[in-house]
């Protein structure tokens, strides 16, 4: 990885942080990332895993577009596209899924177990 590269995941980590924390004080959005219905995926987004309310596919529709637009504003800063800053927060959001919760590193849906490491997509240092 280049050293550009490299600050541009470590920026991108650092500021995006408080927005993954947002996300996941979400009420019926942190009940299904616990019950591993709602997951990280390695596009920087949160994805629905199974069968959720309507109600909580509204709530993952909006934080969805409140990284899209932290995304977008990021990536006009520094001159690099929307999909590298959303990847670069996908490493760093990867490193809080706990276990019994579910992620998508782009093959498909898994749940992380016991003693399994962080999942990391592809893309990450």
């Amino acid at each position: 990885m280049t050293r550009r590269g490299k600050l541009i995941l470590g920026a991108a980590g650092v500021a995006l942080l408080g927005l993954a924390g947002a996300a996941w004080a979400q009420g019926g959005v942190s009940a299904a990332v616990a019950a591993g219905q709602v997951g990280e995926r390695a596009d920087g987004y949160l994805g629905v895993r199974g069968q959720v309310s309507d109600a909580v596919k509204a709530e993952v529709e909006q934080i969805n577009i409140k990284r899209r637009a932290l995304y977008t504003s990021r990536a006009a800063e520094r001159g690099v596209a929307v999909e590298a800053i959303a990847a670069a927060t996908a490493c760093q959001a990867m490193q809080r899924v706990g276990v019994g919760q579910a992620y998508n590193l782009g093959g498909g849906w898994a749940v992380r177990g016991a003693g399994d490491p962080a999942p990391k997509p592809a893309n990450c240092p």
